[in-house]
């Protein structure tokens, strides 16, 4: 729905653009961005992210301005007062809602923002343009269903637009020397023992492995990330780096326990850190996950593992995004073997 076809022909001067919600979510929002640089280059686009995001976003080209949204600490209502108040401030003629609170809602009208543009659901009646929320059919990829967002802002999205998430080259520069420094595996001298598949399989190749997940139901069993491990490395003398939030750390370390071949950053890296650490290796191996999402940003093949039958939670929408990933997707994760990604792992080392 759409209040005013006119307004809706005419791009606005500043858009104050929200995506407040978790790593994934938020990155895989960018190609939106960029549809939108694109199509109204003049226009100023405000970005609004989650504070734990906000310097993983801060080199991204496609947003002029952005902030950081408060952490909750207040009722609903007394939220969205001092967001319209905020908002206000920033003179957006135009916001864009991705995802749908309530209190965003609320302060984007408090805020007398002209254009307000989001899905109909959670107090959507205060919107100027409302689109209807279909991603429980997850028919589509959350990419496109942001896209479809900006239909509703009169946007002609001809092409989707291929997008690398930056890293400071500062950051980047220090984690490539980091990765460098580490212990290599020994060197095998002659390679003609190899199966000729694996005939470009060497031991300084560098995979790393994100074993965690937003909630238990989407995590592999850890005996199985550990069997896998041991025989990437015993079998095919590939180095391991453990990545995960400090959360994450006891975990980790019985994880990695008595595991030759593997090195252990869990809990050691910011997430500018840990995008700049994936682009310099070869593969990662994950669970549906933020740091998926990463690696597929920063142009990194990922082996994803996805263990669900609700269309909504599965590949299909939230596999990663982009050429030359590999996609392993079961009834349960448990039905996921450690067979099955040794060797689409293997596969992917050496193509």
């Amino acid at each position: 729905m759409t209040s005013d076809p006119a307004a809706q022909r005419t791009p606005p001067q500043r858009l104050l653009f929200v995506r407040t919600d978790r790593l994934g979510e938020t990155l895989l929002t960018l190609p939106t961005l960029r549809a939108l640089r694109e199509a109204w280059p003049a226009c100023r686009l405000i970005l609004c992210v989650q504070p734990a995001l906000a310097e993983l976003l801060r080199p991204h080209p496609d947003a002029q301005e952005l902030h950081a949204e408060p952490e909750p600490d207040a009722a609903w209502w007394q939220r969205a007062w001092r967001l319209g108040r905020r908002w206000r401030a920033w003179q957006a003629d135009a916001v864009l809602i991705a995802n749908p609170k309530k209190e965003y809602h609320a302060a984007a009208w408090l805020a007398g923002i002209p254009r307000r543009v989001g899905y109909d659901r959670k107090w959507g009646g205060l919107l100027t343009d409302r689109l209807d929320d279909r991603k429980a059919l997850g028919d589509r990829h959350e990419v496109q269903y942001n896209l479809d967002l900006l239909s509703a802002l009169g946007v002609a999205i001809p092409r989707v637009p291929e997008v690398r998430l930056l890293v400071d080259p500062d950051v980047d520069q220090d984690m490539a020397r980091r990765l460098e420094r580490l212990p290599r595996s020994r060197h095998l001298g002659s390679e003609e023992w190899l199966p000729r598949r694996l005939a470009g399989l060497t031991s300084d190749h560098l995979l790393a492995v994100h074993p965690w997940a937003s909630t238990p139901t989407k995590c592999w069993p850890a005996s199985r990330f550990r069997a896998l491990m041991r025989r990437l490395h015993t079998e095919r003398h590939v180095r391991l780096l453990l990545v995960g939030g400090r959360e994450h750390q006891d975990e980790a370390n019985e994880l990695a326990r008595d595991l030759s071949g593997v090195t252990d950053w869990t809990g050691q890296l910011s997430l500018p850190q840990l995008a700049g650490c994936l682009r310099h290796v070869r593969v990662l191996v994950s669970n549906d996950s933020g740091p998926m999402h990463v690696a597929a940003a920063v142009g990194t093949p990922t082996i994803a593992l996805f263990g669900t039958t609700d269309p909504a939670a599965g590949p299909r929408r939230w596999g990663p995004w982009g050429q030359g990933h590999s996609v392993i997707h079961r009834p349960s994760m448990e039905a996921i073997s450690v067979e099955d990604v040794f060797e689409a792992t293997t596969s992917r080392l050496v193509s």
